[in-house]
Parts: structure tokens; sequence; C-alpha cells
């Protein structure tokens, strides 16, 4: 498939189903996930609709190390998503924002989106509390 970062090849057997859709993007309800190419090592991974394919995000994957993240706070999202915790990914969407010569870079803590690894399904998840902001810089 050709993406903003070339051409990069999907498993539609890999796919991800967000049942629910992402809000605000009606209509896109297959993904795939893939490292975006780049000459330096990086955590930054590209989450591309399949089908339309004309969306797509930059996810950085959540570290529970962290913390910055109230494990309570994702017990419960995973607990109202019906997700066990060994088969969770978190993925954090993640903005660039050109600040003079250089770039800031931020993701939302407050919606981070779930996967349930075991049957690649995803929800982007609304933190119930004001907590964690949508443009948390690195």
């Amino acid at each position: 498939m050709k993406t903003r970062f070339g051409v990069i090849e999907f498993d539609l057997n890999q796919a991800l189903t967000f049942p629910k859709g992402i809000p605000g993007f009606v209509g896109y309800n297959s993904f795939g996930l893939a490292m975006i190419p780049s000459e330096t090592q990086s955590s930054f991974m590209l989450l591309q609709a399949l089908k339309p394919d004309d969306l797509s995000f930059i996810v950085l994957p959540y570290e529970p190390a962290t913390g910055l993240i109230e494990p309570k706070d994702i017990d419960a999202a995973l607990q109202h998503l019906n997700i066990a915790v060994q088969n969770c990914a978190i993925m954090l969407i993640a903005t660039f924002r050109r600040m003079g010569n250089s770039f800031e870079t931020s993701v939302n803590m407050r919606a981070p989106i779930f996967i349930d690894t075991a049957n690649r399904q995803a929800w982007q998840y609304i933190m119930p509390n004001d907590r964690y902001e949508v443009r948390h810089t690195l």
C-alpha cells in the first residue's frame, strides 16, 4: 500500500478492527499497524486505514513502566473494553508541530488506543477524567 512514508506491505490477516471506529472518523474500521521506515531507530509506528486507505496516524507504543497513565485507569479501561491484561497493547496518537527550527512532539494521553491482541480488535478509549492531556509533550 502506498502511504505517506512510501510503500508498506500490510497483511490483511493481521488487520486491526475498530468495531466502533475512531471518534471523528466515520467509516474507518480496518487498520494495519507497521513500523515506520527510517534510517534511525524509532519506536513510532504507522496506524494506516486499509479501506478506505486515505487516513493514517503516527502512534507510539505506551510503556506502562513510565507510569504516565495510572494503573487503576488502565485497569478500568481494560474492564470496560473486556480486554485481558495479557492481551493488551496500548498506543498513543502522536502529533508533531513545527516550533521555529525544531519540532515539538506530543501524544494524546486523554484518548489512548487499546488493542486486544488476541482478537485483533481496537478502541480509542477516552479517559473519563481530565487528568490526562490531549497534547502531552514528550
